[in-house]
């Protein structure tokens, strides 16, 4: 459950599809990931299933009490407590680096991303996804003239950065990192989500939330097989205007960090 003031909002698990997408496709294991803002790990555990050992970084006890068992590694901390996550730690060097719709959160996404880029080696990979500022249903409202910010999504209330194609790989190139792949997650079903999650039951018997509800449900196991497939491939010829995500690999240069440790 995430409390957005006095208003509880019950939380859905979800898998970043593209960034599965992007070690299914382009990063072959083994290694080490640290996945930082890993929530429950739902993203962390599908990566694990690949082959990775993963390791995760989260400041949400809750969140934490899940995502323990199912990483290989975790470091409760807030992520700008940088004493407590390199104790956390303790020297590892990692292969990949996962920032997974996590830096339209903080004020200052460069340096975030070039501090933990300090734990991964010479050549490892990045990978970013950032909510697409620019989406059709945005560019709607605001022509228009209206900016309604919401519980979740790409005007969650709670970001304080926005990010368009551009700007998300112009973000990763100034990390330090060379641009290897861009791509994005559709956003044409997922717009009806709000509405889905209204009519969609979010507890057990016992009435306790259940964030699984969603995607352990036989309809979106079926729109992932057989529907998501055309969606993402329509929202290919435009992505600057149907994307809902906008996932940025790269590819970091330089030298290793010192004092690796096994």
């Amino acid at each position: 459950m995430i409390h957005l003031g006095r208003k509880p909002y019950p939380y859905l698990e979800e898998v970043n599809e593209g960034i599965v997408r992007e070690f299914q496709c382009y990063i072959p294991p083994p290694g080490r990931v640290l996945d930082v803002g890993c929530g429950r790990a739902a993203l962390g555990s599908a990566i694990r299933e690949l082959g990775w050992q993963v390791w995760g970084v989260e400041q949400n006890s809750e969140a934490c009490e899940t995502a323990r068992g199912r990483l290989d590694g975790l470091v409760e901390a807030d992520l700008h407590d940088l004493d407590r996550v390199r104790a956390g730690i303790d020297g590892r060097v990692f292969d990949a680096l996962v920032f997974s719709d996590v830096l339209e959160h903080v004020y200052d996404p460069l340096q975030t991303l070039e501090t933990y880029l300090s734990f991964v080696r010479a050549g490892g990979t990045l990978l970013v996804s950032v909510p697409n500022a620019v989406v059709w249903t945005n560019r709607f409202q605001w022509f228009f003239g209206r900016v309604r910010y919401a519980d979740t999504g790409i005007m969650d209330r709670t970001h304080i950065r926005f990010f368009t194609f551009r700007t998300a790989r112009e973000l990763v190139a100034a990390s330090g990192c060379r641009v290897n792949h861009v791509s994005s997650t559709p956003y044409l079903a997922r717009a009806m989500l709000p509405l889905i999650k209204r009519v969609l039951p979010n507890g057990d018997n016992n009435g306790r939330p259940n964030p699984r509800a969603l995607i352990d449900s036989p309809a979106y196991r079926r729109y992932m097989r057989y529907f998501y497939p055309i969606e993402r491939s329509i929202a290919s010829l435009w992505p600057t205007m149907l994307a809902f995500r906008i996932i940025v690999r790269g590819t970091k240069v330089g030298t290793d960090p010192g004092g690796a440790a096994p």
